[in-house]
């Protein structure tokens, strides 16, 4: 459960959420193009897609409520994902009896708290990708979080033609990014996760994109890694909220009796 936790916490789209080596499982067929759009030019597209620069800077705040399922295996809970400009990240899932896994950063330094590791500090590259990760409005700003970004082709995902970007960060392996060519939104992003069990391979899939307060926002993500598939379904989505600044602390350790 650990694994499926700590990747949640990368859901960061202006969108909703969000890191790939060379992606887990390649999108489906190349096309030939006879000529690819810059990388501005599709992120350009992005922006516009997804309620205008103006719209977007107006944002500082976004909270959302779902429920988290894996299907194969008929578990469900609840979701929480808060995040706050300009780098504050705070993810919930609760199990009914498995418990509440979060998962923070602060702006500065991270935590992860949940039943079968309890309270444990974010460290080294793990951190670093929480870090860029937790950044509001991240896919809207890949040229600033990313050394280096680049199309790659026109391609498929499922039966939607999509613009491939590649970014590679000053640290870590390169992750992908998949826009619909007519819509210009985001369906899938492809990365790799630090974890303290090791380096998993992440595709996330976005859908049901809908308008709040002027602003597209997925309000389904599927998430596929080797040894698990989950959703979220939010079902609420609010933006411009005060978030308590106590949901970001971290909680102070269990003492040990003498």
């Amino acid at each position: 459960m650990k694994q499926w936790f700590v990747s949640f916490a990368l859901i960061v789209l202006s969108a909703a959420m969000l890191h790939a080596q060379q992606p887990a499982a390649p999108a489906a067929k190349n096309e030939p193009s006879a000529a690819l759009p810059t990388v501005d030019q599709v992120l350009a597209r992005y922006v516009r897609a997804l309620g205008g620069q103006a719209a977007l800077s107006k944002l500082h705040s976004r909270v959302m409520i779902g429920t988290f399922e894996i299907p194969s295996r008929q578990i469900s809970g609840s979701a929480e994902l808060d995040m706050q400009a300009p780098d504050h990240f705070y993810s919930r899932v609760s199990i009914p009896g498995g418990g509440d896994h979060i998962l923070v950063f602060d702006g500065k330094s991270g935590w992860a708290l949940d039943p079968q590791s309890g309270l444990r500090e974010v460290t080294g590259l793990e951190l670093t990708e929480l870090r860029r990760s937790s950044q509001f409005l991240y896919e809207s700003r890949l040229r600033a979080l990313f050394a280096a970004v680049r199309v790659l082709e026109k391609a498929m995902e499922g039966d939607r033609p999509v613009w491939v970007l590649e970014a590679i960060p000053a640290q870590g392996p390169a992750e992908r990014f998949y826009f619909d060519t007519q819509t210009g939104l985001l369906l899938r992003h492809d990365s790799t996760q630090s974890t303290p069990d090791g380096d998993v391979p992440i595709e996330h899939r976005y859908f049901h994109y809908i308008a709040v307060d002027g602003v597209q926002v997925p309000s389904l993500l599927r998430h596929h890694d080797p040894s698990l598939d989950w959703q979220v379904t939010f079902s609420e989505i609010r933006q411009n909220v005060s978030i308590d600044p106590a949901e970001f602390a971290r909680p102070a350790a269990p003492t040990t009796a003498p």
